[in-house]
């Protein structure tokens, strides 16, 4: 039984996340070994993401890996993937996702100021957050998580923005700054924001069911509708664009916002399509 190739980013929530999926891989009784691939994004840590480039940023020279053999799986953040996968790439694995929550982070005791300067380059998140800070400076932030934090704990930034799951994974000490954990509702998040994606190729059959073996099948759904909507939209990072999925046993309700705007479909999950092409309609109302 040969030993089975993962292929991810280097950085600690990456390697977090991949060993995530291999200690599932493990567990089902398989071997796994972990390489590290350094990616466009991973190289340019200064510039803001929407000048280097869009999705795909951090999966580009990882779907290669799989492409070339070099690989049997790549693991990615899903909300990082493209919208489309490279032809004969499939992603087959998901496991439970984590919460797809954004959380604006302040120092301890300081109240964020109305002019304050927040740190994100996302457009999504600045359209969201501008609705509670309108007059504040939205400024762009590069570097990992522990990075980020340091630049506003410097008084570099009043408040950053950053994803729950990731502070989750990493279990970071929040303790010197104040949290604020929008809801859904109140802050829509990126597609497939908090859900792990693990990549194939296509035609490697005892990949695929390995890696079905360690999904969660709601999560998968969730994956699916909302990768379903990006696609739809062909957005990349360049554009404000939230999705969010929520599944009810055989009940979908599916929000996405564009350019501020924000638009809301409740059906059954069988109807998925139907129900996104709608959403997608009045976005051109």
């Amino acid at each position: 039984m040969r030993e089975i190739i993962l292929a991810s980013r280097g950085s600690r929530l990456a390697m977090t996340q991949a060993n995530t999926v291999a200690s599932s891989i493990r567990a089902a009784g398989r071997q796994v070994r972990i390489i590290e691939v350094s990616t466009k994004g991973d190289r340019d840590r200064v510039s803001p993401i929407t000048a280097i480039g869009g999705r795909g940023l951090f999966v580009t020279e990882i779907e290669q890996y799989l492409l070339d053999g070099r690989a049997d799986i790549a693991v990615h953040s899903g909300k990082d993937l493209p919208y489309e996968l490279k032809e004969g790439l499939l992603a087959a694995g998901i496991p439970t996702a984590a919460d797809p929550r954004d959380c604006l982070i302040s120092r301890k005791g300081e109240k964020v100021p109305e002019n304050a300067v927040i740190g994100t380059g996302s457009p999504r998140r600045i359209t969201e957050c501008s609705k509670y800070y309108p007059h504040a400076n939205y400024r762009s932030i590069r570097g990992n998580i522990d990075t980020r934090l340091e630049k506003l704990r410097s008084g570099e930034y009043d408040a950053i923005i950053l994803a729950k799951a990731g502070l989750d994974r990493l279990g970071e000490d929040l303790s010197d700054f104040d949290v604020r954990k929008f809801s859904t509702d109140e802050f829509l998040p990126s597609a497939c924001q908090g859900i792990l994606a693990a990549e194939c190729r296509e035609n490697d059959s005892e990949i695929r069911a390995l890696l079905k073996s360690i999904s969660d099948p709601v999560s998968a759904r969730r994956f699916e509708v909302e990768r379903y909507m990006l696609n739809l939209m062909r957005a990349d990072c360049s554009v404000p664009l939230g999705v969010y999925a929520e599944i009810f046993g055989d009940e979908l309700k599916i929000t996405a916002m564009f350019h501020g705007k924000k638009v809301t479909q409740s059906g059954s999950f069988s109807d998925y399509t139907s129900l996104c092409l709608d959403v997608r309609r009045r976005f051109d109302e």
